[in-house]
């Protein structure tokens, strides 16, 4: 849509993608081509996403060097099933006239996404397991030579290491997955404005996954923001859950990899956010458990 006078070459924004066909968290590669408009002063490329909606930005969006009219390169990732229509995505111009506009690709731009799980009915039979060539059966005749030479030998090893490790393991008391949280946060509280923000928000971060991995049983302290948000979403934790770990997933990245700076306020805030967002999943979870405990009496 373009919003200003009609002149002879007007300005026009194109968008191509690909793949067509994805996953859910799948990554969509975008290029946003500005068109037409000679004489015009091109702007920045805004994406408009809603908060827990269809669509996540990855990546971008990244000017192509050397293009004229410009042109942008994007990233995002779509978060429901379905013919999903890309958000909005604009870019600001000025007429040679002085008047400034907003132009945006007047036809939708559609990708399909596609259930993980694959079609049973399509899927090929698996191959039958075959023996090694040379091989017919297990060598049943070496398990009790081996293991009258092994089995010792791994009852030692145990004993040497429980012995060697059993004073440390006894004296460490191991806090629940939340009180170990709010130890964390605490201990940050009292370092803001006293240490590099870098340094607070990779612990923060690193312990945030540390908790979930703790509560949820998932490799959250492997994840990117990215999965840590589809975690939260396919898991089906409360909506506030949802936002604040985005936001502190997103000031992390931003510090991290942005460069951007921050201030001590955004740092209590984004401790707070967390602490808030754990204590949510925390209150989720129990119910959850009291549901099935429930249930189970029930039947």
């Amino acid at each position: 849509m373009f919003v200003g006078p009609v002149i002879a070459d007007d300005p026009s924004l194109e968008l191509s993608v690909s793949p067509s066909s994805v996953r859910v968290g799948d990554r969509v590669q975008v290029l946003a081509s500005a068109r037409g408009g000679d004489g015009w002063l091109w702007g920045e490329l805004t994406v408009e996403l809603d908060p827990g909606g269809d669509w996540e930005l990855v990546d971008g969006p990244i000017a192509v060097p050397e293009t004229r009219p410009p042109a942008w390169k994007l990233e995002l990732a779509p978060m429901a099933l379905g013919e999903q229509e890309l958000p909005s995505i604009t870019v600001s111009a000025r007429s040679p006239d002085g008047e400034a506009v907003k132009i945006e690709n007047p036809d939708p731009t559609t990708v399909s996404v596609v259930s993980i799980l694959s079609n049973e009915e399509e899927d090929p039979a698996p191959a039958p397991l075959r023996d090694p060539i040379g091989v017919r059966g297990f060598p049943w005749e070496w398990v009790v030579p081996i293991a009258g030479v092994l089995l010792p030998l791994l009852a030692g090893v145990g004993w040497w290491w429980r012995g060697r490790h059993k004073p440390e393991i006894a004296g460490r008391m191991v806090l629940p997955p939340l009180a170990e949280l709010e130890a964390l946060a605490h201990d940050l509280e009292g370092r803001v404005d006293r240490e590099p923000a870098d340094g607070v928000c990779d612990r923060l971060a690193a312990g945030l996954r540390h908790y979930l991995g703790r509560r949820t049983g998932e490799p959250a302290e492997e994840m990117t923001s990215l999965e840590m948000r589809l975690l939260a979403r396919r898991r089906g934790w409360p909506d506030a859950a949802q936002r604040r770990v985005r936001r502190v997933m997103e000031l992390a990245d931003g510090i991290r990899f942005g460069r951007r700076g921050s201030t001590g306020d955004e740092l209590h805030g984004a401790i707070a956010h967390t602490l808030d967002a754990a204590r949510s999943v925390e209150a989720f979870l129990d119910e959850a458990k009291e549901d099935r405990k429930t249930v189970e009496a029930g039947s």
